[in-house]
């Protein structure tokens, strides 16, 4: 039986949901990632996603309450509200990866888990949310701490509630330069009406 792992960082850490979490939950001494307030949501607020060039993260982890890493990749999926195809996963074991966001950091990940596996917490797989950053595509302007306080001020009011929704629940722990100015302008930003 594979010991499933899975990576957070966004409100997934604080109401994980459906997502089928083992014994212990979210664990803070993740891995160091590249996650930024980068990538436009369904609804047209901006997410965390992991994004080359970002500032480091030490993200969360926590086992997966299944064995299956089928069943992992879709629960994340689902809680995700993404595709299968965008669940990136590595298995130690094998050698296999799927990763389309910062493949650069596979190494990094293996060298966390091999660390894990020292200190007595076994790791076979990893998983974590891959959906790609996108803001600049979708948004049409330069990802910077100025352009997404300014975006978001210009939503709709719907779409800048659940936006006030999503980024309350982000861990207080990521800390991001996008997200520290969003934090900064708070009451600005979403004081409108």
């Amino acid at each position: 039986m594979p010991r499933i792992v899975v990576l957070g960082w966004d409100p997934l850490v604080e109401e994980p949901g459906k997502l089928p979490l083992g014994e212990g939950g979210w664990r803070e001494d993740g891995p160091r990632l590249p996650v930024e307030l980068c990538r436009l949501t369904p609804r047209r607020f901006p997410a965390l996603s992991l994004c080359r060039g970002a500032v480091p993260q030490q993200v969360y982890w926590a086992y997966m309450g299944t064995d299956s890493v089928g069943e992992a990749v879709w629960f994340l999926a689902q809680a995700a509200e993404c595709k299968p195809e965008n669940v990136g996963f590595l298995d130690l074991c094998s050698g296999e990866y799927w990763c389309r966001t910062v493949d650069e950091h596979l190494e990094t990940l293996r060298r966390w888990a091999e660390e894990k596996g020292r200190a007595g917490d076994a790791i076979e797989v990893i998983i974590w949310n891959d959906l790609k950053p996108d803001f600049e595509k979708k948004a049409r302007r330069e990802l910077t701490p100025e352009n997404v306080v300014a975006y978001l001020r210009g939503l709709r009011p719907e779409f800048r509630e659940a936006a006030r929704l999503y980024l309350a629940k982000v861990p207080p722990r990521i800390d991001t330069p996008v997200l520290a100015a969003v934090r900064a302008s708070w009451n600005d930003i979403f004081s409108r009406t």
